[in-house]
């Protein structure tokens, strides 16, 4: 009996001594590949990914949290420039994978988070289903996409598109084209050197410097962004809205707060239904502007040089703040100022350096007033 126990507890440790040398343990699974730069990497499982680079010419391939009957699911392999992870069905794993700098990355998880940490070239693509989604530095083209987390990145040198349901999204500046969405969280941008498309319905935008096009919408927050260099659209149906400058036309909308915008070169069209608008406008003479609010004060600031036309309305609920309430003042000379009890309003035009595109200024019960735009 002694004898057949001995035998036993050495082929025991005979078969785990023979599981190590070939890269697997009772509580994980290793494997290993010679690649060259700019070779590819595919994953496909369950499960937390984390993708490091490092300096030499091998992927290495680590999972942990799987049990004997789980591995028969697991398939690691090379197939001339790419090494694929494949986990059939799903499992409680995790993955750590490290690859060259210079590697094309394709991750998709059914349920966990995904990482890619440290410098990356080449084109990065994933997903996860049920997790956070974090890439530091890359040069290439970037896509994420989750279901159900944050998505962080760092600096993108290449175009960026992110996509998530439920988390906010935190990006650093990226030299390409952008386009983030989110319907349950914050977008924050540190800076975009081309256009930038960005979209939330549950909270607040803020962007810093645009050197294209910008076009960023939410239903539930506030937008504050720098210079954009193109043209700007901005709506939010509640909160504020800041626009730091912009070099062409400026589209901004809000249903319930204030707009603030700033060092504006072209032409505006702004709109608010719950509060006040104040601009900063120098016009080119591309296309008129208009400043709307249903019940807040307008300031507008124009340089004395600009070659334009404005004309503001002020409706009123009675009579009374015809005359005593309201009132439209202005740095320049105010021309066909008018008081209509009939129709309640208060209207007058300044015309300046001969009159030229059109400003329109309108509000219901608040003050207009036109200042000089000292540059």
């Amino acid at each position: 009996m002694k004898k057949k126990n001995l035998i036993n507890s050495f082929l025991t440790a005979m078969l785990v001594v023979g599981l190590t040398q070939f890269g697997m343990s009772q509580d994980r699974v290793t494997k290993n590949f010679q690649v060259k730069k700019g070779d590819n990497l595919s994953v496909k499982v369950s499960g937390d990914v984390r993708v490091e680079s490092w300096g030499k010419d091998e992927v290495y391939v680590e999972v942990t949290g799987l049990n004997s009957e789980d591995r028969e699911d697991l398939k690691i392999s090379q197939d001339g420039s790419t090494v694929s992870v494949v986990l059939r069905n799903d499992h409680n794993a995790s993955f750590s994978i490290s690859t060259p700098e210079q590697c094309n990355l394709e991750i998709k998880t059914s349920g966990g988070d995904l990482s890619c940490t440290g410098k990356f070239i080449g084109t990065i693509n994933g997903g996860t289903a049920g997790g956070d989604i974090k890439v530091e530095t890359v040069k290439g083209n970037v896509t994420m996409s989750t279901a159900g987390g944050d998505i962080t990145t760092g600096d993108i040198d290449g175009d960026l598109k992110l996509s998530t349901a439920g988390g906010d999204i935190h990006v650093g500046t990226v030299s390409g084209e952008g386009k983030y969405s989110t319907s349950g969280g914050d977008i924050i941008v540190a800076g975009a050197n081309k256009s930038l498309k960005v979209s939330t319905s549950g909270g607040d935008i803020k962007i810093g410097k645009v050197n294209g096009d910008l076009s960023a919408a939410t239903s539930g927050g506030d937008i504050e962004v720098g210079n954009v260099a193109g043209t700007a659209k901005l709506n939010t149906s509640g909160g504020d809205i800041k626009l730091s400058g912009a070099k062409g036309s400026a589209s901004v909308n809000t249903s319930g707060g204030d707009i603030k915008l700033e060092n504006i070169y072209g032409s505006v069209n702004a709109n608010t239904s719950g509060g006040e608008v104040y601009v900063e406008l120098t016009p080119d003479g591309s296309d008129d502007s208009k400043l709307s609010s249903s019940g807040g004060n307008i300031t507008l600031l124009v340089p004395e040089n600009a070659k334009t036309t404005i004309e503001a309305k002020i409706k009123v609920n009675s009579k009374r703040d015809l005359k005593e309430r309201f009132k439209i003042l202005s740095v320049y000379k105010l021309e066909n100022y008018n008081v209509d009890e009939d129709e309640r309003e208060i209207t007058a035009t300044v015309t300046l350096n001969g009159g030229g595109k059109l400003i329109k200024l309108n509000t219901s019960n608040s003050n207009i007033e036109i200042k000089k735009l000292l540059k």
